[in-house]
């Protein structure tokens, strides 16, 4: 069964935000698996706060993450994941969470997502007038305005819907999403390195389409920059095997 899900968190880098909020629906009728707030235990930066409305204020009193850790670990667990633009933000921040908490966490290598950002993306590379937020599939597959957007509830409530709507309109099987969503020439969810035959290329500055053992200077300035930490991982493992 597929688990929607969407979150609201502290920050855009999935290695250092926090989750402050976080809502899942499954199921015929999009039935509430969980909805709630934590405490992230750091303040959140006012710019995040412009964006979702949640605030220190908001979150007081809320129970931190570890104090329902082991409940999402159950929830998300062995699920089909969708949601929008969660490959390369809330899946990673996600599992981040879930093993700071002591938890096994999401194995980023194996975990089924459809991801509607990737999907779309990909069957329209050439983007849509109002950009390809969530708001703009909104009117783009549903015909209506996303009145609800950056809220984690109102995200997801409109998620099977779009879904829906999105794989009716270009004939998808859930084996197409899942596809579009991780296509084999992804190496890392950040988009940095992707896999041409047997090699792996960068995929980005002056470097792109250039095979990443061919520039070992060039890792070892990304292993020093601030790139996410997915990506860092991938390239000590490709150095260590040469």
């Amino acid at each position: 069964m597929i688990l929607f899900y969407d979150l609201e968190t502290t920050g855009l880098d999935p290695d250092t935000s926090r989750i402050v909020e976080l809502a899942a629906v499954e199921g015929p009728g999009a039935r509430t698996a969980y909805l709630g707030r934590f405490d992230p235990g750091v303040p959140i930066p006012p710019e995040a706060a412009r964006v979702h409305g949640i605030t220190d204020e908001a979150v007081r009193g809320e129970p931190p993450f570890v104090r329902v850790a082991p409940d999402l670990q159950r929830l998300f667990e062995g699920r089909v994941l969708c949601g929008y633009n969660i490959r390369r933000f809330d899946t990673p921040l996600l599992d981040a969470e879930l093993r700071r908490a002591g938890q096994p966490g999401l194995d980023l290598a194996e975990v089924r997502e459809i991801d509607l950002y990737r999907v779309w993306s990909a069957l329209e590379p050439a983007g849509w007038p109002g950009g390809m937020t969530l708001g703009a599939a909104v009117v783009r597959f549903l015909g209506r305005p996303h009145r609800e957007a950056h809220a984690s509830e109102g995200d997801t409530a409109v998620l099977p819907a779009l879904l829906e709507a999105l794989s009716a309109e270009h004939g998808l099987a859930e084996s197409d999403l899942l596809e579009l969503s991780a296509p084999p020439s992804e190496v890392d969810r950040a988009g940095k390195l992707r896999r041409t035959g047997e090699a792996v290329v960068f995929d980005f500055g002056r470097h792109a389409g250039e095979p990443v053992s061919k520039h070992p200077d060039y890792v070892d300035w990304m292993l020093r920059a601030d790139f996410p930490e997915e990506t860092k991982r991938i390239l000590r493992s490709l150095r260590a095997k040469g």
